[in-house]
């Protein structure tokens, strides 16, 4: 793995989750803030949507509804791919809180692994 190859993953598994995170978790917390009491359960489920309703409209497709129906089947979809996504959330945080010291190892060791291949040869 070369240095680009490792901050490259960094970032993404890191920088940008964490970052996503954080706005997402601002912006639901100023939303659903009443009178100085935030609710953190609608918190979590709006920080939640994005990372799971993806995976949420696979096993529930609004089809052959009325509108109220499928306006029901969607709002489900939500509520559902909100906390299946809160789980997955959480899981990202700690997958991004441990490839900071991963990345740090990575990048000690990236000239030693090259030398050690290099005397195989």
């Amino acid at each position: 793995m070369t240095r680009g190859e490792i901050w490259k993953d960094f970032f993404k598994k890191t920088v940008l989750t964490v970052l996503i995170a954080g706005v997402l978790f601002y912006w639901a917390a100023l939303v659903f803030t009443k009178d100085g009491v935030t609710n953190y359960f609608y918190v979590w489920l709006c920080c939640g949507i994005p990372f799971g309703i993806r995976r949420m409209f696979v096993w529930l497709i609004p089809r052959g509804f009325d509108l109220s129906g499928t306006v029901g089947v969607v709002a489900l979809n939500f509520i559902v791919g909100g906390l299946i996504g809160g789980v997955i959330l959480i899981w990202r945080l700690a997958v991004a809180a441990w490839y900071i010291p991963l990345t740090i190892y990575r990048l000690l060791n990236v000239g030693r692994v090259g030398v050690a291949k290099i005397d195989e040869k």
